[in-house]
């Protein structure tokens, strides 16, 4: 409740130049983008693992 009062007291700001319309491609794109790269560095560290934890048992 605490938000949407917050929200509802916003004043509304024109858009100008600087502004990235969310019914655009670009919008599009640049989510898509930060998810697959939030996704890749999700799994990153278990993708990295296992090789190294193969190296390492060769070795002992």
């Amino acid at each position: 409740m605490a938000i949407a009062g917050i929200l509802a007291r916003k004043k509304y700001i024109p858009e100008s130049a600087g502004t990235l319309r969310t019914d655009t491609a670009t919008f599009g794109f640049m989510t898509y983008a930060v998810i697959m790269i939030l996704a890749a560095l999700a799994f990153f560290p278990a993708l990295a693992l296992g090789p190294l934890a193969e190296f390492f048992s060769l070795y002992n």
